[in-house]
């Protein structure tokens, strides 16, 4: 078997055919297999996934979320290579092809695609770094391009002794990064291959208590990233992670005691790296952001607060 294709699955109902097909009908020389993780879903797409079972293999399991699920899906894999795609999302019909021609042609351990992201009024193409070939101790680029699992195939035996956490979400940026700093080489290509729905929904868009799995996740992978040399790079994700991506949601949200919270968690960053303005890498980083974490350093939450109110 070539690949395994490994996508769990928690009341998908609405978009979980849409997905299926996209997988099922790939245009490819490759063998792949597609296994599928009912997670304890409570609607109807485990009759979807059986209308399918010819094609499938499908795990039906209680509830225990998606880092348990994948890796459900990873003991069963029986593909030299692995690919993830979550249930809401679908590929193009080349995407099993492009990315094992590409893993395979460069004897690379991970390749990287860019892709679509999709909401209700439209789709727009994320160009997630740039596209080259990397070797190991100089992936400071790659480790800026996102730990998504599904824009990404893995040789498998990257995954060896490796597992995602259980116990939280954002499971992907601790084992995704812990698998880069792993490899040999990473190819990263331009093609857009992944449909990435944004679901407004998603429980990642609602301020609660996991969303804070983001600083947790952060603070896992720092000990990882010092040791590899890439202080930077870690230092640039608590202020991506934290300071714009977290702070962001939560001066959105409806929480009474929003700039309590802020000032919490800035001064949780500032704390590790007390210089994180002088960073290297947010001089190439736009305007309005870079406009943002200066209100945001200066302590002009007011100001903040009012912008993201009026939109």
């Amino acid at each position: 078997m070539d690949a395994s294709i490994i996508i769990p699955v928690y009341n998908a109902e609405k978009y979980l055919k849409k997905c299926l097909e996209s997988v099922i009908n790939q245009k490819t020389k490759y063998k792949y297999e597609i296994i599928v993780i009912n997670d304890g879903s409570t609607d109807n797409s485990l009759n979807i996934l059986k209308i399918y079972s010819n094609k499938i293999k499908i795990i039906d399991k209680p509830n225990s979320g998606p880092g348990d699920s994948r890796n459900k899906g990873l003991e069963l894999a029986s593909g030299k290579y692995i690919l993830f795609v979550d249930s809401d999302d679908y590929v193009s019909d080349n995407f099993v092809e492009k990315m094992l021609d590409t893993i395979i042609q460069n004897e690379a351990d991970i390749v990287i695609c860019d892709y679509y992201r999709v909401t209700t009024n439209n789709i727009k193409y994320f160009n997630k770094g740039e596209a080259g070939i990397y070797l190991k101790n100089n992936f400071n680029k790659v480790l800026l391009m996102e730990f998504h699992s599904c824009n990404k195939i893995f040789k498998k035996e990257l995954f060896n002794y490796e597992t995602y956490p259980t116990d939280m979400l954002f499971e992907d940026v601790v084992l995704v990064s812990k698998l880069i700093l792993k490899a040999n080489k990473i190819v990263k290509i331009n093609d857009p291959l992944y449909y990435y729905r944004k679901n407004g929904n998603s429980t990642t868009n609602i301020i609660n208590d996991s969303n804070y799995d983001i600083l947790k996740a952060t603070k896992i992978i720092e000990k990882d990233f010092i040791a590899n040399n890439y202080k930077d790079e870690i230092e640039f994700l608590y202020i991506n992670n934290i300071l714009v991506d977290l702070i962001i949601k939560i001066f959105k949200s409806t929480k009474t005691d929003k700039i309590k919270e802020v000032k919490r968690l800035k001064k949780k960053v500032i704390e590790k790296y007390p210089f994180w303005y002088k960073n290297n890498y947010l001089k190439n980083q736009r305007i309005s952001k870079r406009l943002y974490l200066l209100f945001l350093r200066y302590n002009m939450y007011g100001i903040i607060n009012l912008v993201f109110k009026s939109r």
